[in-house]
């Protein structure tokens, strides 16, 4: 029994908090997105620059919850941990492993104080060691698959947790049944959208295809529409989603290396609502105005292009080899469509935000040679024009930019998915700590936060926390970044291994 199931009280407050999220959302996030414009704010250049973060330099700070050292940031700033791998849920299931995108998706009053409620991926897949504890995601929770061929459908899902006036009070499974749930996105009517990272081929054992997007409620006695994957918004290696709250249209991004582009779905019911994407839709591809299949993978910093979109007539196609601009690539069946019609290509597209008309998304792409170590671009959704916000050609100056989010003062954050392979200014220097990393409006980047866990057994168990796996995760990624409606705490994973945690400070010091 989920935890919403259990107490009635925390059940009826979950109802009817869309236009709170959506007000929450929409009010001063819209007010600081508009104040700090990106739109030829950004020095033209070839590529991005580094600059002394705002908030200065980053040391180790203690965990609240453990008294351990597990990531570096800025004095002043603090947080707090929890859902680690192996924990005992509200639910009495173990916290799955493997903690990737994340959203609020509820805010509310409680009497004088403050409810969140966010929805997190696991992004399990074909492994079935202990420290993903798979049997939490297929033990009393709704599931969309339970089969197997060519790895393990039914061991992927979502959990969600409770953040109240300022602390962790609970978590309990929500979904299950899927394969490779990396990103999402929050609806503005208290769902999150999770999203399979699978080609569009995959079937599994009970004749069910992978490689959808899923509708996970907040509250999750309500399961009717989660369990059925919403086919109209594509079949393919799906990232994030982000809707624009203005016209309810959603922005998806394809992982597929070098055959994807930035998708928009056009509801049939555009009002919203749970439930409300089972109606349709039409889907379809970003292109370059005149131009068939832009190489938008190496632009220069501040580079501009119109745009338009093009139609994708089957959104759950198969997928299969494509011979294209950039050679023979492996492409999902809706990405094929959209080549077809002058689609635009990308290196391999991650994160997704919408804020006050604003598409960001990220291009997490890393390559030797030519130097290629990652793009954040810029959508205005009421001129069409496309504008790369942030180019790196250098791992030290961003590497492999994840899941991105905009704070509600308008400053861009991207959670670093990389390794030490890649372009380097200084070859002798070397990544070891993946960091949280800010974007200026000048296009150059700085670190916010940077990865330190190197626990020992020993001192997981002294901290109770003795299920975590051990040994140093530093060089392991970010991700799930979302703040806070009001601004007050950055909410964030550790992907490995597997760590929520909420981080607060003085973020007015700085441009987040």
């Amino acid at each position: 029994m989920s935890e919403s199931t259990a107490n009635p009280m925390r059940r009826g407050l979950l109802l009817g908090t869309g236009a709170a999220i959506a007000a929450a959302f929409g009010g001063p996030m819209a007010a600081m997105a508009k104040r700090v414009e990106y739109r030829g704010d950004c020095a033209a250049g070839l590529a991005s620059p580094s600059v002394e973060s705002p908030y200065g330099p980053t040391a180790p700070v203690n965990d609240r919850t453990t008294g351990l050292p597990l990531i570096e940031l800025p004095v002043g700033f603090h947080y707090a941990s929890y859902g680690w791998t192996g924990d005992v849920m509200s639910d009495g299931l173990l916290t799955p492993g493997q903690h990737d995108g994340m959203g609020v998706v509820v805010q509310r009053r409680i009497g004088v104080g403050n409810e969140i409620i966010l929805v997190r991926n696991h992004e399990q897949s074909t492994s079935t060691n202990a420290a993903n504890m798979v049997g939490a995601l297929s033990t009393a929770v709704s599931k969309y698959d339970t089969g197997t061929t060519s790895g393990n459908f039914q061991i992927g899902g979502t959990t969600n947790l409770v953040w109240r006036n300022g602390e962790w009070v609970g978590s309990y499974a929500s979904l299950g049944g899927i394969y490779r749930p990396c990103a999402g996105g929050a609806s503005t009517w208290g769902s999150w959208l999770s999203n399979e990272e699978l080609r569009s081929n995959a079937v599994s054992s009970t004749g069910k295809k992978h490689g959808y997007i899923f509708e996970v409620p907040a509250d999750t006695s309500v399961t009717a529409a989660s369990t059925v994957p919403l086919v109209d918004m594509g079949r393919f290696a799906h990232e994030a989603s982000a809707i624009d709250p203005d016209t309810g249209y959603w922005y998806l991004t394809e992982d597929q290396g070098d055959a994807n582009t930035l998708y928009r779905f056009r509801p049939n019911n555009v009002q919203g609502g749970l439930g409300s994407l089972h109606a349709g839709g039409r889907l379809q591809g970003l292109k370059v105005k005149g131009v068939m299949n832009a190489d938008l993978r190496y632009p220069t910093l501040c580079q501009k292009f119109a745009c338009e979109w093009v139609d994708i007539a089957n959104p759950d196609l198969d997928g299969a080899t494509l011979s294209s601009v950039v050679g023979s690539v492996a492409a999902s069946g809706p990405y094929r469509q959209a080549y077809a019609n002058g689609a635009a290509i990308f290196g391999a597209n991650e994160g997704c935000w919408v804020a006050h008309g604003i598409v960001y998304f990220s291009d997490k792409r890393v390559v030797a040679n030519p130097p290629r170590a990652g793009r954040i671009w810029a959508l205005d959704l009421h001129s069409g024009e496309l504008e790369a916000i942030f180019v790196s050609d250098d791992i030290l100056i961003g590497n492999s930019p994840d899941n991105v989010c905009i704070s509600p003062r308008g400053g861009v954050l991207f959670c670093e998915d990389g390794g030490n392979t890649g372009p380097k200014g200084d070859p002798a220097v070397q990544v070891e700590r993946m960091r949280l990393m800010g974007v200026t409006p000048a296009g150059a980047s700085y670190v916010f936060a940077r990865h330190n866990f190197d626990c020992t057994a020993e001192q997981l168990a002294a901290a109770g926390k003795s299920t975590a796996l051990a040994g140093n995760h530093r060089d392991t990624e970010w991700a799930g970044s979302v703040f806070s409606p009001d601004g007050h705490t950055l909410f964030v994973n550790l992907y490995t291994p597997g760590i929520t945690l909420a981080i607060t400070g003085p973020w007015a010091r700085g441009t987040l």
